[in-house]
């Protein structure tokens, strides 16, 4: 039995063969975009933190 999806196709496009997936280029990409995304993550996870301890955030009691 053959597979259809076998590692023998090529690309659709041969640009995308030879700019996205080989290289140094994705790897700096990727640790450029994780490098980002933690800096947001940590900012709001900072942020929810602060909002809890000082704003009284996720409180049980009511100052209503």
């Amino acid at each position: 039995m053959s597979w259809p999806f076998n590692g023998d196709m090529d690309p659709f496009d041969p640009a995308f063969q030879s700019t996205a997936v080989s290289g140094w280029q994705p790897l700096l990409t990727l640790g450029l975009f994780a490098g980002i995304g933690a800096f947001f993550f940590g900012a709001l996870v900072t942020a929810v933190k602060r909002g809890i301890k000082e704003e009284g955030w996720f409180s049980k009691k009511k100052d209503d």
